[in-house]
């Protein structure tokens, strides 16, 4: 079977779909299949060994000009102003970042259309990317979507943003949308790396994976539980600030902190690290509690080995979803601010004595079978 696969693209740091586009890639090879994919070169995008990429644009917040795109993306970054965002749908953030804009739309589905014609595949995989559902259907080819509970137009939908996306498929002769997550609907199968537990939709067109990266686990007895995990993605509270706060409430006491961002330099005081990327698959099983925003990817990390959670969502509509679910499954806690722009020190300094409150994590056999 011939796939190609066509993740979502920003100027802003997104590590979710890119990572789960590779490990989709690096899984269907395994399985013998051929796949190509059809990528913005975005500064989440990177070669795959032996996969070919044909052409996609790329594009810029709020539609501006690339130049300008980045620009803003700097000044929103040292300004801080993503932490006070308040992101209330997926089509609000396809919005921000300028991918339904008339003419970027228009121009993604052309691209999209040319790389079906020039590798004609079997099924194309949206990991969502609407344009992506749009150009199969056009071109009359099977279509997969990745998919999420909040990503639902009944749970959080802004219609009042896809005003350009209407012209474009009226112009195509598509049908009509009220939103632009409507198009999701017309995927033939939506994947959806979690678990019902998290996210149950009832749709017989559902497929629940659980992460696309499955972690390495072993039958060996738990080890000593002694390290604070931390990783924030982008958006809810600044990288100087999560490790100026750990610091301060764990700096020179006998808990390691390991702190996974790329937004300030790498750095090792006493047993504070700081680095882009840590193996979570040698941390996880000696972690005490994983301190994540509440993205899709982190908080299924953290039920799969079994990790208490304390989740800082903000004022982002998915994270709050994924915070609340992991809270009412017992798995974890979410701040008591709910929206904080910051870590309150007396929250971090409690850990020790707010774990056995929820070591109750999901097992991975539940997650996967």
């Amino acid at each position: 079977m011939k796939v190609l696969i066509a993740p979502m693209a920003a100027m802003a740091p997104t590590n979710g779909p890119f990572s789960r586009t590779a490990a989709l890639c690096q899984a269907l090879r395994d399985a013998g299949h051929e796949v190509a994919l059809c990528a913005a070169v975005d500064v989440n995008y990177r070669p795959l060994d032996g996969v070919y990429n044909y052409e996609a644009p790329l594009p810029a917040p709020l539609g501006l000009p690339k130049a300008l795109g980045l620009l803003f993306i700097k000044m929103v970054q040292q300004l801080g102003l993503q932490e006070k965002a308040d992101v209330k749908s997926f089509e609000q953030v396809l919005f921000f970042t300028g991918a339904l804009k008339a003419g970027f739309f228009r121009k993604d589905v052309n691209c999209l259309r040319k790389a079906i014609a020039a590798y004609q595949p079997d099924l194309v995989y949206a990991e969502f990317r609407p344009a992506a559902l749009v150009a199969a259907r056009l071109e009359k080819v099977k279509r997969v979507t990745g998919y999420s509970y909040p990503v639902q137009p009944n749970y959080a939908a802004s219609p009042e943003f896809a005003g350009d996306v209407k012209q474009v498929l009226k112009a195509d002769g598509l049908p009509p949308v009220n939103s632009v997550l409507d198009i999701f609907d017309w995927a033939d199968l939506k994947i959806v790396p979690s678990s019902y537990e998290l996210e149950p939709i009832k749709d017989n067109r559902v497929v629940f994976t659980g992460p696309f990266s499955k972690p390495i686990l072993t039958a060996a007895a738990p080890q000593q539980r002694n390290k604070i995990i931390a990783y924030f993605g982008t958006g809810t509270i600044s990288a100087k600030k999560v490790v100026k706060t750990l610091t301060e409430a764990f700096g020179e006491t006998e808990t390691e902190v390991y702190i996974a961002t790329s937004q300030v330099k790498p750095c090792h005081d006493q047993n504070i690290f700081v680095a882009s990327r840590f193996d979570f698959a040698e941390l996880m099983p000696q972690a005490l509690v994983y301190l994540n925003h509440g993205g899709q990817n982190s908080v299924m990390t953290g039920l799969i080995y079994g990790v208490p959670q304390i989740i800082f969502p903000g004022n982002i509509f998915e994270r709050q979803y994924n915070a609340a679910s992991i809270e009412q499954l017992k798995a974890g806690l979410v701040d008591e601010l709910g929206s904080a722009s910051e870590i309150p020190i007396n929250t971090t300094k409690s850990i020790p004595e707010l774990t056995p409150f929820f070591r109750r994590g999901m097992s991975s056999e539940r997650l996967y079978h």
